[in-house]
């Protein structure tokens, strides 16, 4: 059986090392899987859980990274080649045929 403290432990290795918001959501948050909901079973013990410190570290986190990606996805469409479509950049959704 896993304890709370190895829970905090195993959020606070995913804090430091995912560089990816849907990752680290997935992770913290995520129903059912989430390292968040491992500690709390009842209502009352979410609600303790979403007002602490390590929950809010954590929300924080994704925000960060989130934003992140928001920039860094237009600067990352500006900065591809033209393609042969009239030399507008490539849809950012769709796989690119040259690989």
């Amino acid at each position: 059986m896993t304890t709370r403290e190895e829970i905090e432990a195993e959020i606070r290795q995913v804090l430091a090392t995912e560089t990816r918001a849907v990752e680290l959501s997935h992770a913290l948050f995520e129903q059912g899987t989430g390292l968040f909901s491992r500690l709390a079973a009842t209502e009352e013990e979410r609600r303790v859980v979403s007002e602490s410190p390590l929950f809010t570290e954590a929300q924080r986190r994704f925000t960060d990274l989130m934003y992140a990606e928001a920039v860094a996805t237009p600067r990352r469409i500006r900065a591809e080649p033209r393609q042969a479509n009239g030399g507008a950049p490539s849809d950012p959704l769709t796989p690119s045929k040259t690989a």
